[in-house]
């Protein structure tokens, strides 16, 4: 069989030229270079070297066994690269999905939080629906992903991560504008701007409306909560949105209040079943449980959402675990 040390001698003794210059870098005895060689072409039961004039000089068994040789001791010396590149997450990419509400707000202020802490690491964002992201989590396409908790979880790992309320948002100078909090009473006939049937929040927010036979005038549908903002601050109506997508209106272009009764938005975290939740996987979920009351918290503050208790009240405490944040899986 053979070992290392004789490959290790054999390597030296043709960089060096001689044994006794090879036995120097090897710190061992110019004989045991010899004995090594020795084993090595019997191991091999290859002729490696001829001697000339007291010189070795390579076969040509041995030119071409050596350069099998050079290319191994070369992939061995670049493995030290390749443990830095996995200490500092450059080595693969981190992947995550998540729901629109959650990638053009929430996950890149946590990219970023990690970006600082890990400026070599490499982050891959997909936004799609729940379901697209479930499915690529599933397949082990993406590390994390961020999906409304109806989706199917099958076939992955999951966790609560987050229930935010809905928020309803208003035009500036609406007539509902200087109420703390809205009720669907409030709601009556307004020009209104849904969330499209596809969307599961839909179903809450209609099935509340219906409960208190309250109709609205549905001017407007789609699928993205931040559509609905950009509806509203053209005026034509009001909305109920998931608040994370507000990281990306302008605070001043609409106003928003908390409504009643509350109509969450479960958000879950889920993780590709065979990929074992470490290294930067673990990094970006803890960091984005530790930001995520902060960040919805400075939102609603930012939009004056705060402005008296009764609004805070209704919102609910975002400074505590509870309905909120529940506490992650071990």
């Amino acid at each position: 069989m053979i070992q290392h040390r004789q490959l290790e001698a054999f390597h030296a003794v043709v960089l060096m030229g001689a044994t006794t210059r090879a036995a120097e870098i090897l710190g061992i005895s110019q004989p045991a270079v010899s004995r090594l060689i020795k084993h090595l072409e019997h191991s091999t039961k290859l002729k490696l070297f001829k001697r000339s004039n007291g010189r070795l000089i390579l076969t040509r068994e041995g030119e071409l066994f050596h350069s099998a040789v050079n290319r191994a001791f070369q992939t061995l010396g670049s493995l030290g690269a390749v443990a830095e590149d996995i200490r500092n997450f450059r080595a693969q990419p981190l992947k995550i999905g998540a729901l629109p509400a959650m990638s053009f707000s929430f996950v890149p202020y946590v990219v970023g939080a990690v970006h600082k802490a890990h400026p070599q690491a490499i982050v891959n964002l997909e936004p799609a629906n729940s379901d697209i992201v479930r499915d690529l989590v599933a397949a082990g396409h993406l590390d994390i992903g961020f999906v409304a908790d109806e989706v199917d979880i099958s076939g992955v790992f999951a966790e609560q991560f987050a229930m935010p309320p809905a928020v309803c948002v208003l035009p500036k100078g609406h007539e509902l504008s200087n109420r703390a909090v809205i009720h669907p009473s409030d709601l009556a006939e307004q020009p209104f701007i849904s969330l499209s049937h596809a969307d599961r929040g839909r179903r809450r927010i209609d099935q509340i409306f219906d409960r208190q036979h309250i109709s609205r005038k549905i001017v407007a549908e789609t699928h993205f909560a931040l559509t609905i903002c950009q509806f509203v601050q053209q005026g034509l109506g009001v909305g109920l949105i998931n608040p994370y997508c507000l990281e990306c209106v302008e605070p001043h272009s609409i106003v928003v209040r908390p409504f009643l009764p509350q109509i969450s938005f479960k958000t879950m975290m889920i993780y590709a079943p065979t990929s074992p939740i470490t290294g930067l996987v673990a990094t970006f979920r803890s960091t984005s449980h530790e930001m995520a009351t902060s960040f919805l918290y400075g939102l609603m503050r930012r939009f004056g959402a705060f402005d008296n208790l009764e609004g805070e009240k209704a919102f609910g405490k975002l400074t505590e675990p509870g309905p909120w944040i529940r506490n992650p899986l071990a």
